[in-house]
């Protein structure tokens, strides 16, 4: 059962996911630059692979919706593994990336095919732009996934008690995802004063507060948030 819902979820994204994915290793294969600790590219196309895997695994437009919510599998657990589908996604990109720089291969193309004298200098230093790509893309996909949700969960009726405290901690939640962005643009402005220095290292901790935190609460309340969307929420006949 939870391979046929792995099978749709990857129906509906992967002709939006895979080429991002393929452009991503890419760059970080072929890219000549050093890799800094927040990489523009690879922000951006981390950002990309979370709004593609929210909004594709979650659409379900037309009378598709009301079609798999009358299969035999519960809610909990067509939500669930959806949802675990677009985190294992993003975790088995990152093994990948991480694999290329940590393992060498990076190194080995840069110095075979360009002669890339940073190597192998940098090669264990570029592993930090696993975070801005893990950090954007877990940010895109829960903070899309909260609006595709909402999408169909609209009514003010069920805004009372309950679900209102529900409503008012993801916006805080969001709030927290515009702080991220700040962090990100002032991020941005320090690597185009030092574009080399791949951001000091004794800013990681302050990176870490400010896409870190945001990340992780969003991953502990998706659950709890999409069940709770998925076993209320009105499905069309």
């Amino acid at each position: 059962m939870n391979l046929i819902i792995l099978k749709l979820a990857f129906r509906e994204s992967g002709m939006y996911i895979v080429p991002v994915i393929l452009i991503l290793t890419g760059y970080v294969l072929l890219g000549q630059d050093p890799l800094p600790s927040m990489d523009n590219i690879v922000t951006l196309l981390a950002v990309l692979l979370g709004i593609f895997l929210s909004w594709r695994s979650f659409a379900d437009y037309g009378n598709v919706r009301a079609f798999l919510f009358s299969r035999s599998y519960s809610p909990e657990r067509f939500f669930l593994v959806r949802w675990l589908f677009g985190l294992g996604t993003i975790t088995a990109t990152g093994l990948v990336l991480a694999a290329i720089i940590g393992f060498g291969i990076r190194q080995s193309v840069q110095q075979g095919l360009f002669a890339n004298g940073w190597f192998p200098m940098i090669r264990f230093e570029e592993l930090r732009v696993l975070m801005c790509y893990g950090f954007g893309s877990l940010l895109a996909y829960h903070t899309t996934l909260y609006f595709m949700l909402t999408n169909r969960f609209r009514s003010p009726v069920r805004r009372y008690g309950f679900s209102l405290w529900l409503w008012r901690l993801v916006t805080l939640l969001l709030i927290l995802y515009g702080v991220a962005v700040l962090g990100m643009v002032v991020t941005i402005i320090i690597q185009e004063e030092f574009p080399y220095e791949m951001v000091p290292i004794s800013a990681t901790p302050y990176l870490f507060l400010i896409f870190g935190v945001p990340a992780l609460l969003q991953i502990l309340i998706a659950p709890w948030f999409g069940i709770y969307c998925y076993k209320n929420q009105e499905i069309e006949s």
